[in-house]
């Protein structure tokens, strides 16, 4: 399975790249600015993007101030890919698609079924009782908690996976060019690996090669082959590279992201029991809301801060006066039996998650409005009126901010423990739980188009051969082990990082075939370097704000939450900034206007046009 992302330097030409050094060390920022404009028009295919970072630096000051980050973005892309294989599909497996019929389905087929629902609040019931038993009262059970979640590929997942870099490509993903060049490029090297090893590419042309990528890669390189769609031959209409899906890593980074914009709120960092508040008392000065340049960092307060919360509506459900104290829930009675300890255990949990909501973010109960409403009985002579009058009952904020917060928090805790064991059905099951989270955010989210694409050809579209690759091709195992899996789109970023130190390396004047070898052995020097540093107990370089989350921070947010009690129902309580934010991403109300876009965007993802989306949701790539 081939997996392409872009890296963020290109060498352009020689030539141009020597006039840019002469330009740089002899004029004025004025004057640099006014060169480049005029070299730029003398850039053929490269124009575009050139222009486009003059146009970013087009304010002279800003330019000045930024000198050292204009002569970087001024190289342009290129594109880098690696191959995976298969570990699980074989060629015994079907490879007759099932024959949906598209025009058939509907929203309802995308969201769980009650199977479906079961098997997936088996697993987060897991995870939900990993952190129970890290309250003390409990820690005798965490023998009843199994370490890795079984499944039926678990041992073929934990076995070490064949990843092989592709040559560097010099091309600019963002022309419709450029991208039927990189598949061209693709079947040129598919077609000789073949022949290589079979003598004919029969294979090839039987089975084809799956391609992963993140978003813009699979709609830009979807759109090169609908171009390409009336060609003569196989080859040039691409029938060798499908299906193109988007990659799980991306997926989960830009669900972080969403959850950044609707939780976090930087301005509103004295709002006690929120993510900024909680990044302030932490000092986690690298954590400022924008998840796409900082990925770790955000993810590691959010999974802190996620968990602390959790602990925190235990406490809450268990009737726990502090964490170190007794609980006085009478269920937990039951779970003292030693015959029955785990299933009891289990139904602990699950009332647990009934009470909070958890696995009902795709069905949200209406809200009772007669609840909020007293009977008032007045008499008329003998007749007695019966009226229901609003009580103006206020909500609460903090609880209901806290609530979603511990949704997406969970779901996100979810995505990866997956990645960790390479479930390739809680995979599937992880994007159809993904589409409310997204859908809350904007009903024209990218990623709510991907999750909806890849549920679509993994249920209804691929055959059995397909599905499986596209399923184990998004997880790979560097080094072999049970829960050492990532998505395999983050190791293509480790590459690129490796790749663009080393194309630094090699200074301005460099050629593009000494760019072509560099960066073919960059997975080996690398690998060298790191022996080496281990030998000699070098340390990796590390930032001034990269101080690892510990327990005495995990112990100041909870005090801080205990302090607040969160969870504790206490009408009118304001939580300044989000006083829009319900308990769930998606109120009951807002579900025929969900189902509606998702039958919208099947509707046209199935004949093969455009969906649109919000161009403004960035999709820029990890640095």
């Amino acid at each position: 399975m081939a997996k392409q992302t872009k890296a963020l330097d290109n060498p352009g030409s020689k030539k141009t790249l020597e006039k840019l050094s002469n330009i740089f060390s002899d004029i004025s920022s004025h004057e640099m600015l006014c060169e480049l404009r005029s070299l730029s028009s003398t850039l053929t295919s490269r124009t575009a993007t050139f222009g486009s970072v003059l146009y970013k630096y087009r304010d002279v000051s800003k330019l000045e101030d930024h000198v050292g980050n204009f002569t970087e973005e001024i190289v342009e892309e290129m594109i880098n890919s690696n191959i995976i294989f298969s570990r699980i599909a074989t060629i015994d497996m079907p490879n007759t698609p099932p024959g949906t019929n598209v025009e058939q389905l509907k929203s309802e087929h995308l969201l769980m079924t009650g199977m479906e629902k079961a098997k997936f609040l088996s697993a987060c019931s897991v995870l939900l009782a990993r952190i129970l038993c890290k309250i003390p009262a409990f820690e005798n059970l965490k023998k009843q908690i199994p370490v890795h979640i079984p499944h039926e590929y678990s041992q073929k997942m934990s076995t070490r996976s064949e990843v092989f870099p592709l040559p560097i490509m010099f091309f600019n993903e963002s022309k419709h060019e450029d991208c039927m060049g990189i598949m061209d490029s693709y079947e040129n090297q598919l077609t000789r690996l073949f022949e290589n090893a079979f003598g004919n590419i029969d294979a090839l042309r039987r089975y084809g090669v799956p391609v992963g990528g993140d978003q813009l890669t699979r709609v830009r390189l979807q759109e090169a082959k609908n171009i390409r769609s009336l060609a003569v031959t196989p080859e040039r209409r691409y029938d060798d590279l499908h299906p193109i899906v988007c990659e799980m890593w991306h997926s989960k980074q830009d669900f972080l992201e969403k959850c950044y914009k609707k939780f976090f709120g930087e301005k509103h960092s004295s709002s006690q029991g929120t993510l900024a508040h909680f990044k302030t008392i932490l000092h986690r000065t690298d954590v400022n809301g924008k998840v796409k340049g900082r990925f770790k960092p955000h993810f590691e307060l959010l999974m802190l801060v996620g968990e602390c919360m959790v602990q925190e509506q235990f406490l809450e459900f268990l009737n726990m006066e502090s964490f170190d104290s007794q609980p006085t829930h009478p269920m937990t009675k039951d779970v003292d039996d030693p015959e029955n300890q785990r299933d009891n255990l289990m139904k602990l949990i699950q009332e647990f998650m009934k009470h909070y909501g958890y696995g009902q973010v795709d069905c949200p109960t209406p809200k009772k409005d007669e609840a909020d409403k007293i009977c008032i009985i007045t008499r008329e002579g003998q007749n007695i009126q019966i009226e229901l009058v609003p009580t103006n009952k206020q909500s609460d904020e903090l609880y209901n901010y806290s609530v979603q917060l511990c949704q997406w928090y969970l779901h996100l805790n979810e995505l990866h423990d997956t990645a960790k064991e390479g479930d390739l059905n809680r995979t599937i099951l992880n994007c159809q739980y993904s589409l409310p989270f997204f859908f809350s955010h904007s009903k024209l989210s990218k990623y709510l188009v991907e999750n909806i694409d890849y549920v679509l050809k993994c249920k209804y579209l691929l055959s059995p051969l397909q599905r499986m690759r596209v399923l184990e091709g998004s997880y790979v195992n560097i080094n072999g082990g049970q829960g050492q899996n990532v998505e395999s789109d983050l190791t293509q970023e480790h590459s690129v990082c490796n790749q663009k130190m080393l194309i630094k390396s090699l200074g301005a004047n460099k050629s593009e075939n000494a760019i072509k070898r560099v960066t073919g052995a960059a997975e080996t020097i690398s690998n060298i370097c790191e022996k080496f540093d281990e030998s000699l107990n070098i340390k990796p370089k590390s930032g001034s704000h990269s101080r690892p989350l510990n327990e005495s921070d995990q112990k100041l947010v909870s005090r801080t939450l205990r302090r607040l009690r969160p969870f504790r129902f206490t009408p009118g309580r304001k939580c300044p900034g989000f006083s829009n934010i319900d308990s769930v991403p998606v109120i009951f109300e807002k579900l025929p206007d969900m189902h509606a876009r998702i039958n919208q965007i099947i509707s046209r993802l199935t004949k093969g046009l455009h969906v649109n989306i919000d161009e403004n949701d960035n999709d820029s790539e990890v640095e």
